[in-house]
This record gives structure tokens, sequence and C-alpha cells, in this order.
């Protein structure tokens, strides 16, 4: 068993930025005389932070644990995907800036109705997706041309096409 945490640093930035925005978004609400509409604004901003803020403390909260058997998310909402019942893996690249030259991946495993997204941040970020790859390739789970073409950027051989 292999067990993932995303690091403290990756933790600690989006902390960061949850507390940013609701410092900037809750003070109007608070302190001054707001119409409705703007008042709505601003609590939907807010919540949208604090939405940010507690799935962070969720990843936080739940490492990840992998076996040749199963994948799974321990914490407050615990999630288990087996590999045998694994019937999507996408993966896709969000870029941070316009060149490409920047940004994350995001993992998205589907085993019946449950699901688990995992991104690059975490540690062990290419076994997983190793693991993944391997368990579709027996599943023969079609891949799209996108996780197809992320997978070869990642340095992963994508199955082949039964």
């Amino acid at each position: 068993m292999t067990r993932h945490a995303y690091p403290m640093s990756a933790l600690l930035s989006d902390y960061a930025r949850a507390s940013f925005g609701l410092a900037l978004a809750l003070p109007p609400l608070l302190f001054l005389p707001l119409n409705r509409y703007v008042a709505l604004l601003f609590l939907l901003l807010c919540a949208l932070f604090i939405v940010f803020a507690s799935r962070t403390v969720l990843r936080q909260l739940g490492p990840v644990e992998m076996t040749e058997a199963e994948i799974r998310s321990t914490g407050p909402f615990a999630r288990r995907l087996e590999w045998a019942a694994l019937d999507e893996l996408r993966l896709a690249y969000y870029a941070t800036r316009r060149d490409g030259s920047s940004g994350w991946m995001q993992l998205a495993l589907r085993a019946g109705r449950r699901r688990l997204k995992l991104d690059s941040r975490i540690e062990g970020f290419a076994a997983i997706v190793g693991r993944a790859v391997a368990a579709a390739r027996q599943r023969q789970v079609r891949l799209s041309p996108t996780t197809t073409s992320n997978l070869v950027a990642l340095g992963i051989a994508a199955p082949a096409e039964g």
C-alpha cells in the first residue's frame, strides 16, 4: 500500500487564497450599507471562498491510499474505487498561462457511481496515474484523445485502443 497526501506548501497557498478572498468579500457585507443585489454578489463570493477553503481542509484531512486492488481517499468523506471496476479515466490539463507553459493536471476516475478526483499537486501523482492506466488497460477503458495526449505529456504510455 502506498499513501499519498497533498504537500503542506500547496495547501498553505490554497488557504492563503481562500483567506484573501474572504478578506476582500466579507468586510463590505459587515460594514457597508449595500443594496440587495450587491450584497447578494458579495454573499456569493463569500460562499465561493468558504467552499474553496472547505475543499482544502478535506484535502488536508483525507490522504489517498492505493493498493493493487483499489484506491481510496480517507477522511471525513472517504471514497473507495476498486481498480477491477474502473470504467472511466480522464486526465485534463489546466493551463494558467496563455502559452500553456504552466498549469496543473487533474485525474478523474469513475467506477460505477463512485468518483474520485485528484490534482497533480498530490505526492506520487505520476504513480497514481500509472496504476490507473494499468487498470484502464486491463478493463479496456476507452480514453479520449485529450487524456491520451496528457498521458504522453506525463511520460506514461496510454492503453492501446481495442
